[in-house]
């Protein structure tokens, strides 16, 4: 299995004209396992590019450890929010590339403290509905919002060989709202997918 993520794809995707613009990440770093933080990734991508991230997470436990993770990387630019990502991103007029690894979908092996966190700060439960409506929630929030050059990555669509193929992963719905509405695929890779506009719809 690789040990990249869907920030390692977005990243391949950019081009070099990026002064200056935003990333927009939503799923704050939790917890440090191999491959999986992403907003450390972006700061280090943000510095070198001349970029600003914005990292939101319903949590403020992972609002925090955004900061924490600043102060590794004193001169990027960066804000943490601490927001749903579907109310963030309906608050915005525009974006240049959005990375959507929030809600969790249920592979049946998160820890006790994460599905805690969740029934604490959203009062909901980790599972499969609530994944799939936040993920589509938050592509509808943003559908008709894409500049020329924007992207979108969703993180954790499993393939059919992933050890949780089963589970389907987050896109399960943002995906087809995404195809039928302008956007189009550009490539699924590190266990996620990424898409562009379609300029012609």
């Amino acid at each position: 299995m690789s040990q990249y993520h869907g920030h390692k794809l977005l990243q391949e995707h950019m081009n070099d004209f990026d002064d200056h613009r935003t990333i927009i990440e939503i799923g704050s770093v939790r917890e440090y396992l191999e491959g999986q933080n992403s907003t450390g990734f972006f700061m280090d991508l943000c510095i070198k590019k001349n970029m600003k991230l914005v990292s939101v997470d319903m949590d403020p436990q992972c609002t925090q450890n955004v900061i924490v993770e600043k102060m590794k990387y004193p001169e990027v630019r960066c804000e943490a929010v601490t927001s749903r990502g579907e109310d963030y991103l309906e608050g915005i007029s525009t974006f240049d590339y959005l990375y959507l690894d929030g809600f969790d979908y249920d592979h049946k092996a998160h820890s006790d403290t994460r599905k805690d966190r969740y029934e604490k700060i959203l009062k909901v439960e980790i599972n499969n509905d609530n994944c799939w409506k936040s993920h589509l929630d938050m592509v509808k929030a943003v559908v008709h919002k894409g500049r020329p050059h924007s992207l979108i990555c969703i993180d954790d669509v499993l393939g059919e060989n992933h050890v949780y193929s089963k589970y389907k992963g987050k896109g399960e719905t943002a995906i087809p709202y995404l195809l039928s509405n302008g956007w189009v695929e550009i490539e699924r890779k590190y266990n996620a997918v990424i898409f562009k506009r379609d300029l012609s719809f």
